[in-house]
């Protein structure tokens, strides 16, 4: 994984400062249960690096809102930790727009920076925001359409994940009708290990692998 150092521009308060950034995404194509890309411990993962936090005045958002520019930088990006930024962008997004969408999938990413750090209380935590943000934003029109679907799947899997085994069944039993075959396929998976009691993170499999 290459990062290269890019200088940005904060769009609230105008400071320049320098960022780490991925240049170039890499993806594999295989995810865990929660839609996450796995790479077996083959390369670090790329969230940490889709995150910024101003130095100056402390916004945090995705990194691609922060603008890049040709100039030299003294100050560089926050150091504090992925997850922390992750919560912080969530707080500010949901105070500022409201896009509910936005602010549940700032919070999932929370938690999986969470789980990289071993910091298993918070990430319960954003995991829980994350399922309410994202149930809010299939009431209002911040969840694209096409989206729907695999938010519909992911808040029942985010309550299986925090041990919510009752809800992550009655979610799944309510949105299985509406899942598309692959999502339709993992959802009867989950519901499968909501009732056995299992919390842990499982493969996505889709019924072309399983009957490999």
């Amino acid at each position: 994984m290459h990062l290269a150092q890019i200088a940005v521009k904060c769009p609230r308060c105008g400071s320049k400062f320098g960022s780490r950034q991925l240049p170039v995404l890499i993806d594999l194509g295989i995810r865990n249960s929660e839609l996450r890309q796995d790479f077996a411990g083959r390369a670090p993962q790329p969230e940490p690096y889709t995150i910024c936090t101003c130095p100056s005045c402390g916004k945090s958002d995705w990194m691609g809102q922060f603008p890049a520019i040709n100039e030299e930088t003294v100050l560089s990006q926050s150091a504090l930790a992925a997850h922390l930024q992750f919560r912080n962008a969530a707080m500010q997004i949901e105070q500022f727009t409201q896009n509910f969408y936005n602010v549940g999938t700032l919070y999932l990413y929370a938690a999986w920076c969470a789980d990289d750090s071993k910091a298993q209380l918070q990430a319960r935590e954003y995991r829980y925001n994350a399922i309410q943000a994202f149930r809010k934003s299939l009431q209002d029109v911040s969840c694209p359409l096409n989206e729907r679907p695999t938010v519909e799947y992911l808040i029942g899997e985010l309550y299986r994940r925090i041990s919510d085994f009752a809800a992550a069944q009655a979610q799944l039993t309510d949105a299985l009708p509406r899942l598309p075959g692959k999502l339709a396929y993992m959802a009867r998976k989950v519901m499968r290990l909501a009732a056995e009691g299992k919390s842990e993170l499982d493969t996505f499999e889709t019924p072309s692998l399983n009957r490999q």
